[in-house]
């Protein structure tokens, strides 16, 4: 087996190198303000709302039309498209060398300095986009696109929420999971883009032909990105361990959960790579769509999606290292609700029955949290799909989503499984800059 001490040693010098190839500008982030405070326009503002409120000649690339309301300023684009920009956000965003760095790409305005009531005293229309001069005397310069792809319209926002992350599409029963090669992924990116992409929104894929060595996950990890270490280090030997330190690493059968939800910040994406298969009965993989289950349960039982994503769960584990790599002694625990909830989207799943506390909130609402727990149990079950890797297979799943588990299998046998993490930010970080460098952003 591969010596785990030389394989972290050129994991830090490849990511080194990585990190150097890869130190292009990053795009800029530009975070909208946003205030209540309301204000008269000005004098100066008024008269050219009265006189410049009108269409100008102009290209298709540019700004053509411009009217300042009381707080914001209404636009018309050369294609037709129109925005409505508020002052103060207009004036938090100024992109002059004294307010943003260009080569760092982020705002240097402090909100020291920062003028709530600012208001333009002057706006002009240019084929490149806006000159604003506001009542203080600073200038401000907008190019067209900029404006565009922030001028507060739904198209504009929803193009920004898929840079950020691609809506998920929900899968049960019927499921299979798409097919790539490995050495492929490590040649060609736009496979590898078209592995992210199916990743981000499917949750799921298989890739074949994968070296029969323990740290081939890492390295495709490595090619991403960088592994997400945990106290087991930068990949764990899934065997039929003496005394072993995880009920995964015994040959019992697993039901379906998520890894790692003992920490804070769980891993994104898990790589569970099939190095030797069981070769009789036993050892199958079942895994389902944790947020296919849970729309279910909310559809169809809201009090106990309600119980689940209100409540908390606490999640523990502690031992002793197995191997060398690992933290020689860990106690981990982490609480959060089993389905947790942004702005009434399910953004995390987080079931592990080998390591779900025992304790529990007031005694009198256990045995109902007991019960939502059971049917989420059921659905997650009745919509799973259930098959056998075989050397050379690594499932990959998203691990906030999707939950895995295992049938058992004999003691004695050779089976082998390794499993390594890759985070999503990082996973996203690659998806944007390969569609930036194929021209595939809307």
């Amino acid at each position: 087996m591969t010596s785990q001490r030389c394989f972290r040693a050129v994991l830090t010098a490849t990511g080194a190198l990585r990190a150097a190839a890869r130190s292009a500008p990053l795009i800029a982030s530009v975070r909208a303000a946003s205030s209540g405070a309301k204000r008269s326009v000005s004098l100066a503002a008024a008269a050219r709302q009265q006189v410049t409120a009108r269409q100008h000649e102009g290209t298709a690339n540019g700004v053509v039309w411009s009217a300042p309301r009381e707080d914001l300023l209404e636009v018309r684009f050369g294609d037709g498209s129109e925005g409505r920009l508020p002052f103060v956000w207009l004036r938090d965003n100024c992109q002059c060398p004294e307010c943003f760095s260009e080569q760092a790409q982020g705002r240097k305005l402090l909100f020291d300095s920062f003028n709530l009531e600012a208001h333009p005293k002057t706006v002009q229309e240019t084929p490149k986009g806006l000159l604003v001069v506001w009542n203080d005397g600073h200038e401000s310069e907008y190019s067209t696109k900029w404006l565009q792809d922030r001028a507060f319209t739904p198209t504009a926002r929803a193009v920004h929420r898929e840079r950020y992350a691609l809506r998920k599409e929900s899968w049960g029963a019927e499921h299979r999971l798409k097919n790539f090669d490995y050495n492929t992924l490590m040649s060609d990116e736009h496979e590898l883009l078209d592995w992210l992409l199916t990743m981000e929104r499917q949750g799921s894929a298989m890739v074949r032909n994968t070296p029969r060595k323990d740290v081939a996950g890492p390295e495709l990890i490595e090619h991403i990105a960088f592994v997400k270490q945990s106290h087991y280090g930068p990949h764990s030997p899934v065997i039929n361990r003496a005394n072993t330190n995880n009920v995964a690493f015994t040959n019992a059968k697993l039901g379906m959960h998520n890894d790692l939800p003992q920490y804070e910040h769980m891993p994104g994406i898990i790589f569970i790579q099939c190095v030797e298969q069981h070769p009789g009965a036993g050892g199958e993989s079942v895994v389902t769509d944790g947020l296919f289950a849970a729309e279910e349960l909310r559809r169809n039982h809201p009090e106990d999606f309600h119980i689940l994503a209100t409540t908390d769960m606490y999640f523990w584990d502690k031992g002793h290292a197995n191997y060398s790599w690992e933290m020689p002694e860990f106690h981990k625990i982490a609480k959060f609700p089993v389905i947790r909830v942004n702005s009434n989207e399910v953004v995390q799943i987080a079931v592990n029955n080998a390591i779900r506390d025992s304790h529990y909130g007031p005694s009198h609402k256990v045995k109902k949290y007991y019960a939502a727990y059971k049917r989420f149990h059921e659905i997650l079950y009745a919509n799973a799909i259930t098959f056998k890797m075989e050397a050379g297979d690594m499932m990959t799943l998203d691990n906030v989503r999707c939950l895995h588990g295992r049938e058992g299998y004999e003691a004695n046998s050779a089976r082998h499984i390794e499993s390594s993490y890759l985070d999503w930010d990082e996973a996203r970080c690659r998806r944007r800059r390969l569609q930036e460098q194929f021209g595939s952003f809307r």
